[in-house]
C-alpha cells in the first residue's frame, strides 16, 4: 500500500508514448526519506551554545545499525506550551566506565587553563560528527611518514569523545548538553541500555526534556521494543507539537508496521494510527480557520506543510472516498505559505483559489509583455481604469494583484471561466516568463512565499528568510502542487468539481497545467519541465501569438511542449525522459533521424528505459526497417510486459517479417507455439493458445474498456435532460412529439445517477461526440433550407445568407475540462491482419475518430456556430474537393490520377488539396494539371485549410486517406461541407460521424454489416424515434442516435457507421488502362483493330522471354505460384495453405519478394519445419523492382494465391491487368480489406473461377488450376520456340488478358461516371433532407432511400467482356 505515497511521480503506463518522470520533485513520496527514524537527539532544542546546533538526520529508514545520518543545522526553538510529564521509571543499567585520571577541579586545571566549557563541549561535538578528525584541505603529517590506517569510528568514540564527555559530565553533572552527547554516543555505540540511562538522567533533571524522550524513542526502536519507542515519541510530541522529528520517528514506525502489516485490515488500522497523530498535531498548531495559534520559525514552516501534506497523502491511500478531506489538507499545507506573517488581516487570508486565479492573470500579464494580448474581461474584472492598462498597474509598488484578485474572487474566476468555455482557459507562459512568475505572485515579498518571512513590526515590512528556507519551503510547496496535479490527472476524478471555489471550477487539464506553472516557477527541475510538457503537448493545437524580434509567433500545444523539453534539457542535458519526449515531438514533425539519436541517447543514459526503447522501435520502423526494431521492442516488453506500444510495435514488426515464433491463436485458427510449430485450430469452444498475439488482442480489449471509467458525470455536469432534449428540439426545428420525447429522455437518463458505466457500456466522451456529430450536419443543413430552401440547383448565383443568422446554429461546445477520449495502442490500418472480432474492428476504428473529433472540436478558434454551408450549386454544377497525402508516387496516386482529368467539366468543379510536400516524382506535376483547382496546403493551419474549404463552397468533401499514415481526418470532423465520403484510400470503416458516406460494392461491403440497415432490419423497435436497443448478451443499453447506432453495443453483427455508396462491378478503380500500355504499345483503338490471334501469340511470346530473364534456370512444365504483397499481409493460416499446395503440385513454386528482405529467412525457415527442406527449397524469393517493372513482370506467375486476412489490392490490379489469374477467398464479412479483391477479380466478368468460397475451395482451385496446366512448346511464326499453356488456367489467363480493355474494372471513364451519379444523388438527398433517416422530410419521401440508406449507382452502359474458347 506504501506505494501509493512513494510514487508521486507520473505513471509511465498512463501514457506510454510519452515519458512521465516519476523523479520529480514529488516522486520520492513523504515518506521515502523524512520519515525514517531520527538518529538521537544531540544537542538541545533550545541550546547556550555559541555555535549552530545541528540535529542529526537518517537518509534511510531506521537506525538499527546505529550508524549516524547525515548532518543538518536545524535551530530549533524550544515551545512555548509545556505540560509536566512524569518520566517512567529508571531501569537498573550499569554505566561501563574508564579510568580517566583526573586532577582536582580547581581555577588553574588544565581545562581551565585550555578553554571553557563551551569550547570543550565544541570540539566533543566537532568529534562526534566528523570521527577521523581531520579538516578537509590541510595536511597534517608529511608525505613521507609511513602511512597509518585512518581512525575508525569506534577508536575515534571510544579512545576520543568517550573519555571527554564523562570527564564533561563529573565537571558538570547537571549540564543538559553534555548528556544528552553522552546518551547519542553511548547509542552510537550500541551501548543502548547505558544511553537509556544516561536519557532518563536528564529527566530526573529536566522532566520536560523533549529532547532526552526521543532519544529514549529512538533507542528502544534499535532494541525492538516498538511500544516502549512509540510511547517515549508520543510523550516528546504532547510536550512539544513542534518536534517534527519525533513525529517523523513515530511516523517512519507507523508506515514501516503498516506495510509490514499480515492483513489489510492491519495495515488500514496503522495508517489510520498516523493520520490521527498528524491530526493531533495540526490542531495543536493551526486553528479552524487556517491561522497559526502560536508563531512557527520560518525554519519550520516547510515542517509544518509536509504535517498536512502527509494526512493528505494518507486520506487518499485509505480510501478514494476521502478525496475531498485530502485536497483540503493539501490546500491547506499550500495556504500556510501564501498567507503573510500574523498577524494579517482578512484581505490578506489567501486561499487556493486566490493563488490559482492570481496565477491566470500573472500568467496573461507576463505573456503580455511579449506581446501576447491581455482579455479585456480580465482588465474589466479587475476593475483597471480607461487611463491605465493592467500591466502598467502592475508595474506600480503599491499595487498587490494577490490582493485585487481576492477582492474580485468571483468576478475574477467567471470571467476565466467564460474565456475558458467552462474551465480555466489555457494560458502559454514560456519558461522564462514562468520564472518571473514569483515576483508578480508574491510582489511585496520579492517573490518569496510570504509565510517565511519575518514582519518588521513598526514598519509593516517583511524581512526576507534565508535562501536555505526559502529552497526548503519553495520545494516542500512544489512537492505539494505536483502532487495534486497528479491525483487531478487520474480519470476518476475527471469533471469533478475543485473544492473551496465556490463549485465553479472542474478539475480539467488547464487547471493542471496551472499547477504545475506554479510548481515550476517555485522549484525548478527538469523533471518538472517535462511533465509540464507533456501535458502541454496534448492541448488541441491552441495558439497564442506572442512578439518575437518584431514579428509574431503563434505557440501551439505541441510547440510549447518542445520549448519545455528543451528548458529543461538545459539543467539536465541527459534526462532520459526530455530526450525521449522531445524525440517524439520531433518524429511527429517528420525529423525521424533526429528523433532516434535523441532515443539512443536516453537508452544509453538509461539502458532500461522501456518507453523510450519502444519509442526507438517505432522511429526505426517508420523508416522501413521493421527488422531492426524488433529487438528494441523486445527489450522494452521484457522491462515493462504491460506496455501497450512494446507489444504492438513487437507484433507488428514481427509480422512485416512473419516471424511467427510464440504467436499462439485462437481456437478457430492456426496457431504457432515459441519454437515456431504449427499447431492446428482446436475449433469452437477449445482453448487459446497464449502468444503474443492473444496477448496483443487482450491488452487492446483493456484499453478499451477503460475507456468507460473517464469522463464519468461529464454530461450530468453539463446540463441537465431537458436543455440536452431543447437541443434535439432544435436540431428538429420543431418540439418533439410525444414518443421522440420520451425515448430521447431515456437516453440522456443514462447519464444521470449512478450507473455502471463498465456494465452498461457508457462512454460518456464518446456519446457526447457523436451527438455533436449528428447535430452539425442537420444544423448545417436547417441554415441551407432557411436560406435557400431544398433547393438541388439554382439557376444563377444567389448571395450569401446574413451573418446575423450563424446564432441560431449554435453547435453544442465541448466542456474544456473533458479528457481527451483514449485511442487503443492498435492502428485501425495495422488491425487489417489481426484476428479481431467486428466489435473490436469497430471500436478501434471508433476511439481513433472520436480523438479526431475531439482535437477538431476543441480548437479555440472554432467558431460557436456550426460552418456556413455552400449556396446551392448553379445549374446543377456541384464543387468537389479531394483531400489526400498521397498525390506522388504512391499506389494511390498510380490508380486513381485519370479520375481527376475525366470528370465532366460541366457539372463538376474539381478541387485537389495535397497534404503532403511533393516528392520530386512526375506524378504530382502531371496530376496537377488534370484539375482547375490544385493546392498543397502541407504547410496550412487546420484554420487556414478550412478557410478556403468555406471559401470555395466545396458541396462534397471527399477523403482519399482514412487512417492511412499522414491522412487529415481533422479536416473533416468539424464539418466543414455537407456531404463528406470516403473513398479508396482505406478499405475499412471510419467509425464516425463526420462521414456520411464509404464508397464501396455489395462484395466488398455487405449490406448487413451497415449500421443504418441494422437498424432498418430492426426498424420495428426503432421506428420513429431514437431507440434504446438491447443487444444479445449486453447487459447494458446501446445508445443509438436514432438511425446512427453506437459503436459501443456489443452487437458483432454490424461494422460500419457510413451509409454504404454502391458502386457498380467494383469500388476499386485502376488507371492501368491509360497508364500502363507500354508492355503492347497500342492504343486502346489500335489494339481493338489488332486480331486476337496476334494480341496472344505477341502476349506468349512477352510472357516466355520475361519468365527465361527471371528463371533462366525454370523448366518449362514448372508452375509458378505468386504473391507479391508485403509481407506482413501472409499469416500463419494461409501460409500453411500454400505449403499444401506446393506438396500437392510437386513441380511448383511460390515466388514471393523480399518486401522486406529480413522476411526471407523466416519464411524459409518455417517452411522447412511445417514441411520439408525440399518444399522450403521451392519458395524463390526476387528483390522489389520500380513500378512499371513491377507491372511487367507479374505476367510470370501462373497463378497468384491472394492472402485472405488482408488482401492485395493495387498488387491485385496489377497483376490481373497483365492477364494473370488470382485466386482470392473473402475470408471476412466485417473486414473491407480481406474482400477487396474477391471485388475487383468480379468485375473483370470472370469471377466466378477466381473467388473461392472457402479456404478448402481455395486449395483445390489452386491445386486443379496448377495440375491442369500443361505446356507445348510450338515453332513460332518466325522459327522461334515458343512454350504455349492449356488448360483452364490458360483459358482464364488469356480471356482476362484480351478483355482488359473492355472489363469494367479498368474502364476508368466509366467508373468516373459511375461515381459522378453518387456525388449527385448524395447531394440532392441532403438537400432535399432525406439523407437524415428518421427526419421528416425522410418520413415522407417516397424515393429509394426510404428503403435502402445506401445510394446504389446503376451502369447505364453495356458491358462487353468476351468470353474466348
Amino acid at each position: 500500500m506504501l506505494d501509493g505515497f512513494r510514487e508521486q511521480g507520473w505513471d509511465p503506463d498512463s501514457v506510454p508514448t510519452l515519458s512521465h518522470d516519476p523523479a520529480d520533485p514529488a516522486s520520492p513520496g513523504p515518506f521515502s526519506q523524512d520519515f525514517s527514524t531520527r538518529p538521537p537527539t544531540a544537542r538541545p532544542l533550545l541550546s547556550t551554545a555559541a555555535l549552530p546546533r545541528p540535529t542529526l538526520r537518517s537518509g534511510t529508514e531506521g537506525s538499527e545499525e546505529g550508524a549516524p545520518g547525515d548532518i543538518r543545522v536545524n535551530p530549533g526553538t524550544r515551545t512555548v506550551h509545556r505540560s509536566p510529564s512524569s518520566p517512567p521509571a529508571q531501569s537498573s543499567i550499569t554505566i561501563p566506565s574508564l579510568d580517566i585520571q583526573t586532577s582536582p577541579e580547581t581555577d588553574d586545571t588544565i581545562f581551565a587553563r585550555i578553554a571553557d566549557r563551551e569550547t570543550i563541549l565544541a570540539y566533543a561535538y566537532h568529534l562526534y560528527e566528523s570521527f577521523d578528525g581531520r579538516t578537509a584541505g590541510l595536511t597534517p603529517a608529511p608525505l613521507s611518514s609511513p602511512s597509518q590506517e585512518p581512525p575508525t569510528l569506534e577508536t575515534v568514540y571510544t579512545m576520543r569523545l568517550l573519555p571527554l564527555l564523562l570527564t564533561l559530565r563529573s565537571m558538570f553533572p547537571r549540564d543538559l548538553s553534555v548528556l544528552l552527547l553522552l546518551a547519542c554516543v553511548y547509542h552510537t555505540l550500541g551501548q543502548y541500555e547505558a544511553s537509556i540511562t544516561t536519557s532518563q538522567e536528564i529527566l530526573s533533571i529536566d522532566p520536560t526534556s523533549v529532547e532526552a524522550m526521543c532519544n529514549i524513542g529512538t533507542t528502544f526502536k534499535c532494541l525492538n521494543q516498538l511500544e516502549n519507542a512509540y510511547e517515549w515519541w508520543w510523550k516528546a510530541l504532547l510536550l512539544r507539537p513542534t518536534y517534527w522529528d519525533a513525529l517523523d520517528n513515530i511516523l517512519g514506525m507507523l508506515f514501516k508496521l503498516a506495510r509490514g502489516a499480515p492483513d489489510g485490515n492491519s495495515s488500514f488500522a496503522y495508517y489510520s494510527q498516523a493520520l490521527a497523530i498528524c491530526q493531533h498535531i495540526q490542531r495543536q498548531i493551526v486553528s479552524d480557520d487556517g491561522r497559526l495559534r502560536f508563531s512557527v520559525s520560518v525554519t519550520e514552516m516547510h515542517r509544518l506543510q509536509r504535517v498536512f501534506f502527509t494526512s493528505a497523502t494518507i486520506y487518499m491511500l485509505l480510501s478514494p472516498d476521502h478525496f475531498q478531506n485530502a485536497l483540503t489538507d493539501y490546500f491547506r499545507a499550500i495556504e500556510l505559505a501564501i498567507r503573510p506573517p500574523s498577524p494579517y488581516p482578512e484581505e490578506e487570508n489567501y486561499t487556493v483559489q486566490d493563488l490559482v486565479l492570481t496565477m491566470c492573470i500573472a500568467g496573461y500579464l507576463t505573456a503580455a509583455s511579449a506581446g501576447a494580448p491581455i482579455p479585456p474581461e480580465i482588465s474589466e474584472c479587475l476593475e483597471v481604469d480607461g487611463g491605465a492598462s493592467l500591466l502598467d498597474r502592475v508595474k506600480d509598488p503599491g499595487f498587490n494583484l494577490f490582493r485585487a484578485v481576492r477582492a474580485s474572487s468571483s468576478r475574477v474566476r467567471d470571467a476565466l471561466l467564460h474565456i475558458g468555455r467552462g474551465a480555466l482557459p489555457v494560458i502559454f507562459i514560456l519558461p522564462d516568463q514562468v520564472m518571473r512568475i514569483p515576483m508578480v505572485l508574491f510582489s511585496s515579498s520579492m517573490g518569496v512565499l510570504p509565510a517565511i518571512c519575518s514582519r518588521d513590526v513598526p514598519s509593516g515590512r517583511l524581512t526576507l528568510p534565508t535562501e536555505k528556507v526559502r529552497q526548503q519551503t519553495n520545494l516542500m510547496m512544489s512537492t505539494v502542487l505536483l502532487t495534486i496535479a497528479k491525483k487531478f490527472q487520474d480519470p476518476s476524478f475527471a469533471n469533478m468539481m475543485v473544492p473551496e471555489f465556490g463549485g465553479a471550477v472542474g478539475i480539467s487539464t488547464t487547471f493542471v497545467i496551472v499547477l504545475y506553472y506554479l510548481a515550476l516557477a517555485l522549484s525548478p527541475s527538469p523533471s518538472t519541465y517535462n511533465n509540464l510538457g507533456i501535458m502541454l503537448s496534448i492541448i488541441s493545437a491552441t495558439t497564442t501569438p506572442f512578439i518575437d524580434h518584431g514579428r509574431q509567433v503563434l505557440l501551439n500545444g505541441p510547440t510549447m511542449a518542445k520549448i519545455y523539453y528543451e528548458a529543461g534539457l538545459q539543467l539536465d542535458s541527459l534526462h532520459p525522459h526530455l530526450l525521449t519526449n522531445l524525440g517524439s515531438l520531433l518524429k511527429d514533425l517528420g525529423q525521424i533521424d533526429q528523433a532516434i539519436q535523441l532515443y539512443m541517447k536516453a537508452i544509453t543514459v538509461k539502458p532500461d528505459f522501456d518507453v523510450a526503447l519502444a519509442n526507438l522501435g517505432n522511429a526505426i520502423k517508420d523508416v522501413g526497417r521493421a527488422w531492426d526494431a524488433i529487438e528494441y521492442y523486445r527489450r522494452a516488453s521484457e522491462i515493462n510486459p504491460n506496455l501497450p506500444e512494446a507489444l504492438c510495435g513487437l507484433v507488428n514488426s514481427l509480422c512485416a517479417v512473419c516471424d511467427w515464433r510464440g504467436r499462439g491463436g485462437f481456437p478457430d485458427e492456426l496457431a504457432v507455439d515459441v519454437e515456431g510449430n504449427m499447431l492446428q485450430p482446436t475449433g469452437s469452444g477449445g482453448s487459446i493458445t497464449p502468444g503474443w498475439i492473444t496477448k496483443m488482442i487482450e491488452m487492446c480489449q483493456r484499453q478499451l474498456d477503460s475507456s468507460y471509467s473517464q469522463n464519468v458525470g461529464a454530461i450530468e455536469g453539463m446540463m441537465p435532460p431537458e436543455q440536452w432534449i431543447a437541443v434535439v428540439a432544435r436540431v428538429r426545428g420543431r418540439d418533439l412529439h410525444a414518443p421522440e420525447y420520451s425515448r430521447w429522455m431515456a437516453g440522456f437518463l443514462r447519464f444521470h445517477g449512478k450507473h455502471d458505466h463498465m456494465k452498461e457500456r457508457l462512454n460518456e466522451a464518446g456519446f457526447l461526440v457523436r451527438f455533436i456529430d449528428w447535430v452539425q450536419p442537420r444544423l448545417q443543413r436547417q441554415w441551407y433550407v432557411k436560406v435557400y430552401g431544398k433547393t438541388v440547383s439554382a439557376d444563377h448565383l444567389v448571395p450569401f445568407p446574413p451573418d446575423d443568422l450563424k446564432d441560431s446554429y449554435l453547435r453544442p461546445a465541448i466542456p474544456t475540462h473533458l479528457v481527451a477520449p483514449p485511442v487503443p495502442s492498435v492502428l485501425p490500418f495495422h488491425a487489417f491482419t489481426y484476428p479481431m472480432s467486428p466489435r473490436m474492428t469497430r471500436l478501434i476504428a471508433h476511439r481513433n475518430a472520436l480523438r479526431i473529433s475531439y482535437v477538431a472540436l476543441t480548437q479555440p478558434w472554432l467558431p460557436h456556430h456550426v460552418f456556413r454551408p455552400p449556396r446551392p450549386p448553379i445549374q446543377g454544377k456541384l464543387n468537389i474537393g479531394y483531400i489526400s497525402n498521397d498525390v506522388n508516387n504512391h499506389p494511390l496516386a498510380h490508380l486513381m490520377q485519370s479520375v481527376f482529368k475525366m470528370h465532366d467539366r460541366d457539372r463538376f468543379n474539381v478541387y485537389l488539396y495535397s497534404t503532403s510536400p511533393w516528392d520530386g516524382t512526375d506524378y504530382r506535376p502531371r496530376i496537377s494539371t488534370y484539375v482547375e483547382h490544385f493546392e498543397d496546403i502541407s504547410t496550412w493551419s487546420l484554420q487556414e485549410i478550412i478557410e478556403h474549404i468555406l471559401k470555395k463552397e466545396i458541396h462534397i468533401l471527399v477523403n482519399l486517406g482514412g487512417y492511412t499514415k499522414g491522412a487529415r481526418n481533422d479536416i473533416f470532423a468539424p464539418r466543414p461541407c455537407p456531404v463528406q465520403i470516403q473513398l479508396m484510400g482505406y478499405a475499412g470503416t471510419l467509425g464516425t460521424g463526420w462521414c456520411d458516406y464509404l464508397v464501396c460494392d455489395p462484395v466488398a461491403c455487405p449490406r448487413d454489416m451497415c449500421a443504418s440497415e441494422r437498424w432498418r432490419r430492426e426498424s420495428d423497435k426503432a421506428k420513429n424515434q431514437m431507440h434504446l436497443d438491447q443487444d444479445a448478451g449486453n447487459e447494458g443499453v446501446a445508445l443509438d442516435l436514432e438511425a446512427d447506432a453506437d459503436p459501443e453495443s456489443v452487437s458483432e453483427d454490424w461494422v460500419y457507421s457510413e451509409k454504404f455508396i454502391y458502386m457498380p462491378h467494383t469500388f476499386m478503380v485502376a488507371d492501368h488502362k491509360q497508364s500502363s500500355r507500354q508492355d503492347e504499345n497500342l492504343t486502346v483503338e489500335e489494339r481493338a483493330c489488332t486480331p486476337v490471334a496476334k494480341l496472344w501469340y505477341d502476349e506468349e511470346v512477352r510472357r516466355a522471354d520475361c519468365r527465361r530473364r527471371l528463371f533462366p534456370e525454370m523448366p518449362q512444365d514448372v508452375v509458378i505460384f505468386a504473391n507479391f504483397n508485403q509481407l506482413y499481409k501472409i499469416d500463419p493460416g494461409i501460409f500453411a495453405v500454400w505449403l499444401r499446395i506446393l506438396v500437392q503440385v510437386p513441380r511448383s513454386v511460390l515466388w514471393l519478394l523480399r518486401f522486406p528482405a529480413a522476411g526471407e529467412e523466416h519464411i524459409k525457415c518455417t517452411a522447412r519445419m511445417w514441411a520439408n527442406e525440399e518444399v522450403a527449397s521451392r519458395i524463390l524469393f526476387t528483390d522489389v523492382t520500380r513500378k512499371e517493372e513491377h507491372v511487367y513482370r507479374t505476367r510470370v506467375a501462373d497463378l497468384f494465391l491472394d492472402t485472405v486476412e488482408c488482401n492485395a489490392h493495387t498488387i491485385a490490379a496489377d497483376v490481373l491487368w497483365t492477364g494473370t489469374p488470382i485466386i482470392t477467398f473473402p475470408k471476412h464479412r466485417h473486414k473491407m480489406c480481406s474482400r477487396v479483391a474477391a471485388s475487383m477479380a468480379h468485375a473483370t466478368g470472370f469471377g466466378d473461377q477466381m473467388v473461392a468460397s472457402s479456404m478448402d475451395d481455395y486449395e483445390t482451385r489452386a491445386v486443379a488450376f496448377a495440375r491442369g496446366l500443361r505446356y507445348e512448346i510450338v515453332r513460332g511464326a518466325d522459327g522461334t520456340l515458343l512454350p504455349r499453356g492449356q488448360g483452364a488456367l490458360i483459358k482464364l489467363r488469356r480471356n482476362l488478358f484480351l478483355n482488359r480493355d473492355r472489363m469494367p474494372l479498368f474502364d476508368t471513364e466509366r467508373w468516373t461516371r459511375n461515381l459522378e451519379k453518387a456525388y449527385q444523388e448524395a447531394w440532392r438527398r441532403w438537400a432535399e433532407g432525406t439523407q437524415f433517416e428518421m427526419s421528416d422530410e425522410w418520413a415522407a419521401t417516397q424515393g429509394p432511400e426510404k428503403e435502402d440508406g445506401s445510394i446504389i449507382v446503376r451502369d447505364d452502359d453495356p458491358i462487353d467482356v468476351v468470353e474466348y474458347d
